[in-house]
């Protein structure tokens, strides 16, 4: 992390009249800065060097740099602290780096090894770049695609942002699912080798909550299975209409048997093929008509590729790091512990050799 940099001849240069305003709103202004499981199945990309950073920065490493906080590890194992404004605080306190706001870079260029850093009014140059700009979801926070165009002037290899962590719409055969908006229950969702177990939300736009969220980062185009019920054992043996025997809000079950045009009755009295239509709820195919874009998107997927193990670009003393790169991670902490542990690897790599 910058805090690491023992060489202070440095300038971090932030577009907006404040920093750390994304961090801020993390986790609903409480901060999940980390996760008990950290490690690389839990993020999306191909970026070789994933693990490596990931091992150099373990979620004990994150939990020491800010050991002078109180975290609790709740739902699905993640770490949130009192407020995300605490952590910002601690973060600023350990930079001893001269800090410019309300400055946006437009444009980078290299001559004789030296890097000019220009914006409306005033000019930088230096010998080492680092590019943290983030993605370009939450426009509100004051986005950047500067990594990227800065990508495309120098060939770096890089892929387009997409929105990721973001709900998905509905195409018509799932219309249903509006009509019982505001109804949560626990999921499981599988897209190709990856399994999600969590909650979803039904909405008047979609499907939301943390499984969708988190499947949105795997999903490009096609269906994948969504299993809303764990078995049938109580309901086969049940006299009870199947609205009362399975282990599913109601208005969930009734919304899915009219639907599919089934009567509300106990399972012995479906047919044979009205009881393959009721297990479609354990793999239940959905095709979204997409997602509902960067404004609800909390991350990006997508971004700079074509750099080694330090994060360093083939431009030398050009590196990028944390959302700008082409990794992204599931919701629960793990994009806050990427931007720190990619910023940790490089932060060693500065002081080892300049």
């Amino acid at each position: 992390m910058a805090a690491n940099l023992k060489n202070q001849n440095a300038l971090i240069i932030e577009q907006n009249n404040k920093v750390a305003k994304k961090l801020l709103i993390s986790g609903g202004g409480k901060c999940n800065i980390t996760n008990q499981n950290i490690n690389p199945k839990n993020y999306f990309g191909k970026y070789e060097h994933l693990k490596q950073s990931l091992d150099n920065f373990t979620y004990k490493d994150n939990l020491d740099f800010f050991k002078n906080l109180d975290f609790k590890m709740i739902r699905n194992k993640q770490f949130f602290a009192n407020s995300s404004s605490l952590v910002k605080d601690e973060i600023l306190k350990k930079i001893k780096i001269n800090i410019k706001t309300d400055i946006k870079i437009t444009k980078i260029t290299k001559e004789n090894d030296i890097f000019t850093l220009y914006s409306k009014d005033v000019v930088f140059k230096c010998k080492n770049v680092v590019l943290a700009t983030g993605g370009i979801s939450f426009s509100e926070l004051g986005v950047s695609d500067l990594a990227l165009n800065v990508a495309k002037d120098f060939d770096i290899g890089y892929s387009e942002f997409k929105p990721a962590l973001v709900p998905f719409g509905l195409q018509k055969q799932d219309f249903w699912l509006k009509g019982i908006s505001g109804i949560s229950l626990d999921v499981k969702i599988t897209i190709g080798d990856k399994i999600i177990n969590s909650s979803l939300l039904c909405t008047h736009k979609g499907i939301s909550g943390p499984s969708v969220l988190s499947a949105s980062l795997w999903w490009e185009k096609g269906f994948f299975m969504i299993d809303f019920l764990a078995d049938f054992k109580n309901a086969k043996s049940s006299k009870k209409q199947i609205s009362s025997s399975l282990k599913l809000p109601k208005n969930f079950i009734k919304a899915f048997l009219n639907n599919f045009n089934l009567d509300d009755k106990a399972y012995k009295d479906y047919t044979k093929d009205e009881k393959e239509l009721l297990h479609s709820l354990n793999s239940y195919k959905f095709a979204p008509a997409g997602t509902l874009g960067f404004s609800k998107a909390e991350i990006c997927k997508g971004g700079v590729f074509e750099l080694d193990e330090n994060y360093q670009s083939k431009v030398d003393g050009m590196f990028f790091i944390g959302e700008c790169v082409d990794t992204g991670g599931m919701l629960g902490g793990f994009n806050i512990h990427f931007a720190f542990a990619s910023a940790k690897k490089l932060a060693d790599f500065l002081n080892d050799n300049f």
